[in-house]
């Protein structure tokens, strides 16, 4: 048996199932053994990789960060679910609600930052409500503090404070609403508002302290009642910071430490009852004196924060109208340069077109049918040969897209204006690709009458849109133009151009586009005839 019967012999024997299984699982076993013999003896051996405990919280919080924002995804998702398929009784008492709380509570709710009266105005108008709930809590603190032995005072303190609240609160949104575009009647209603919620907030405090220490009902410790009307005075600072004015803060921080020192030193520890040096060092020695500096220190501190906030965010705010107000410097470009390129089309389609409006609309309608049937008989789809339909006559249908009239009067533009703009803008690139392509068609049949076309002016037009699609529209638009009369030549015959395309014209096109225009040049002229008699 010679080597070619062995080699046949054994290629028939291992496509046997039962022998190729057994041959196949032998071979890969020996292959596997060497792979891994080679990959053990070339790989570099790596140190295993110790990681610290640092490392592993930090691997526990990014693990932890990356699932809340992959639930925040599938709530998200869900909720847009809900809105496709509807919205139960629940949530829409809940989106309500919300709502609710963003119309009276939300700064920037449909302001624009550039005005400073209006972003003012909002922001009284939010604080006068946060003032609205404040006044509630402050009554809550006046009622609860007037138990004790004279409760009579402290029903007509109570009332006392309930009229300031009330007329104070009145003034200040009369102040507002008054005059919304004054500057400085907004200016003067947010000054207003920061010394009444500071007083108020002191006011109330003293008399929680001065009627329960009177009474004797005044609680020590973390949850007593003087402690939690201390409280509202830094309750009050923060209200103030809302307003992310730095110089309001600058001005009542200043009135906060003259008033709370005061305070300090009248209401909390009477320190006037003494009336030597010696013994009023001698009381507030120690704990006393270490508690007004806790005190003052504490607030001090917190003011501090409070205002580099303020600052902090008063600085962004200060960029976001930088950068807004370069975005609408940028809008007004835009659509100046817009309606330039709009009105240079229009100017172009008039000056260039020799033929009247409704005649070159015809033209258009015959190129947009010979190119589509031209792409139907190359095989392109039913889809494609739309396009190439649509393209042909996009200078002629979209036309009045053209026009950017209903944007000059707004001086701001929102996200439907932007999305409406650039879809004008993308139908004049298109239109603009279109044009190029009609001018590209005229100067290729006016060179070669004029026996101007060289290798150079070949090379220079088929750098111009010379996909298959163009090439398609391109020899529709070629034969619309040797058809017809120009300045420069007569119209000819169906057949002559048939020739000339062949002869003249054959570098601009694919072999497979123009032979096929030719093949079918006899239903091309029907198409034509038809087309030209509509």
């Amino acid at each position: 048996m010679d080597e070619r019967e062995k080699a046949l012999d054994a290629f028939f024997r291992k496509n046997d199932s039962s022998q190729k299984k057994k041959y196949v699982r032998e071979t890969n076993n020996a292959a596997d053994g060497k792979i891994d013999a080679y990959f053990e003896e070339v790989a570099a051996k790596k140190e295993p990789v110790h990681k610290s405990k640092v490392d592993k919280i930090f691997e526990f919080f990014r693990m932890t960060s990356f699932k809340n924002k992959f639930d925040e995804k599938k709530v998200a998702q869900n909720r847009r679910q809900i809105e496709v398929e509807g919205k139960t009784k629940f949530t829409l008492f809940w989106n309500r609600l919300t709502q609710f709380f963003i119309s009276r509570f939300s700064f920037e709710a449909g302001v624009d930052i550039l005005d400073e009266t209006s972003v003012l105005y909002r922001r009284n108008l939010v604080i006068k409500n946060i003032l609205w709930v404040t006044n509630i809590v402050f009554m809550l603190f006046t009622i609860i503090g007037s138990e004790g032995t004279n409760i009579s005072t402290n029903i007509i303190i109570a009332i006392v404070i309930f009229l300031i609240m009330f007329f104070t609160n009145l003034s200040i949104k009369k102040m507002i609403h008054d005059d919304p575009k004054s500057m400085q009647k907004q200016v003067m209603a947010e000054y207003m508002s920061g010394v009444y919620i500071l007083l108020m907030a002191i006011t109330v405090y003293i008399k929680l302290k001065l009627t329960l220490d009177l009474s004797g009902t005044a609680t020590e410790g973390f949850f007593s009642i003087t402690m939690a009307g201390y409280s509202l005075i830094y309750f009050a600072l923060v209200v103030l910071a809302l307003y992310q004015d730095s110089k309001l803060l600058s001005v009542m921080f200043k009135i906060t430490m003259i008033a709370m020192t005061i305070i300090h030193i009248l209401v909390l520890y009477p320190l006037y009852q003494y009336g030597d040096i010696l013994s009023l060092w001698a009381a507030i020695r120690g704990p006393v004196i270490t508690d007004l500096l806790l005190r003052t220190l504490v607030l001090a501190v917190f003011m501090i924060a409070l205002y580099s906030t303020a600052r902090i965010t008063e600085d962004m705010n200060n960029k976001r109208k930088e950068e807004l107000i370069k975005r609408r410097s940028m809008e007004k470009d835009f659509k100046s340069v817009v309606s330039d390129v709009f009105d240079v089309i229009s100017v172009y389609k008039r000056n260039n077109s020799e033929l009247e409006e409704s005649q070159k609309a015809a033209a258009v309608r015959r190129v947009a049918e010979l190119a589509g049937r031209l792409g139907n008989y190359l095989g392109y789809s039913p889809s494609l040969c739309k396009e190439i339909f649509d393209f042909s006559t996009i200078h002629v249908d979209k036309k009045e897209a053209l026009s950017l009239s209903d944007y000059d009067q707004k001086d701001v533009l929102d996200e439907g204006d932007f999305r409406k703009i650039r879809e004008k803008t993308i139908i004049g690139s298109v239109i603009i690709k279109r044009l190029q392509l009609e001018q590209k068609g005229e100067e290729i049949v006016r060179a070669h009458f004029e026996k101007t076309a060289d290798a150079d002016f070949i090379k220079e037009m088929n750098s111009i849109q010379n996909n298959r699609e163009s090439q398609v529209i391109l020899l529709a638009e070629i034969y619309e133009i040797l058809r017809q009369d120009r300045n420069y030549k007569r119209g000819l015959k169906h057949a002559r151009a048939i020739d000339l395309l062949q002869l003249e014209f054959y570098p601009y096109f694919d072999s497979q586009i123009l032979d096929r225009f030719v093949k079918y040049t006899d239903d091309f002229e029907a198409l034509y005839y038809k087309a030209a008699q509509m």
